[in-house]
């Protein structure tokens, strides 16, 4: 019970002396030092905090100063006056976080769970998810997870632009993936050739993160980058493959 009462802002003595109070209904400080196993002079300094903190209540018995505990319920109020000050506090302690003082957030992942996490937190996605890709790939690997993607995506109405190597089997491989109804302008491909652009991880651009994950099944790993500004490079670098891409088909 000792390890309770600490964790919730008491110190070893503090709940000691409180407990053995409760035990024996208070008494004098030798009575308490001695059944809490406390140094008498010590006590007085600790039974003193429990007074301020209104754990304990003062009172004299034939002219010999007595301390009382409070009930139990007392923590529980004690509790709660501190979590409403650390909630009156919260606007003035973010008021003083700096905007320049942003660290971006990496964060690993290794495993199928992994590589499915990274998809999964893409569909946060507030406007679009921008995917360098190979959809023969993505599409073997996971099939059953990536249909509940697409799925989920498309029912959220986020668009997405892929870019994946063409081959025979990518021109058509999405179908299958698909619901019977949706919305076509929320997905784009643009297929390109595959001797040049071999894509072997899929990158997903989305908001202010760029998550990247290998589908080669003897490194599966997924990691993702929280960061401002190296999402907008990614997404700048993204639109000016696209264009490129779109240059290519044009002609």
């Amino acid at each position: 019970m000792i390890s309770e009462l600490l964790k919730i802002g008491l110190s070893d003595e503090e709940a000691r002396v409180y407990l053995a109070c409760l035990e024996i209904g208070g008494g004098p400080v030798s009575v308490i030092a001695r059944k809490a196993g406390a140094n008498r002079v010590s006590c007085y300094y600790t039974i003193d905090n429990l007074l301020q903190k209104k754990l304990l209540s003062q009172y004299n018995k034939n002219g010999v100063k007595c301390f009382a505990p409070e009930p139990p319920e007392q923590l529980v109020k004690i509790t709660e006056e501190r979590m409403t000050m650390a909630r009156s506090l919260m606007p003035e302690l973010k008021s003083l976080i700096s905007t320049s003082a942003f660290k971006p957030k990496i964060r690993f992942y290794e495993g199928r769970d992994g590589v499915e996490k990274v998809f999964t937190e893409s569909l946060t996605a507030k406007r679009e998810i921008l995917g360098y890709t190979n959809l023969k790939l993505v599409t073997e690997f996971f099939p059953d997870f990536f249909r509940t993607y697409t799925h989920t995506k498309l029912k959220k109405g986020i668009k997405t632009r892929y870019l994946s190597p063409t081959t025979v089997e990518t021109v058509h491989v999405l179908d299958q993936f698909l619901p019977e109804k949706y919305d076509a302008n929320l997905i784009e491909i643009l297929l390109v050739n595959k001797n040049q652009f071999l894509f072997e991880n899929d990158v997903l651009i989305f908001g202010n993160s760029v998550g990247i994950v290998s589908l080669n099944t003897d490194e599966l790993l997924g990691l993702i980058v929280e960061s401002p500004t190296f999402a907008r490079t990614m997404k700048a670098v993204f639109d000016l493959a696209w264009l490129g891409a779109t240059a290519f088909v044009a002609k």
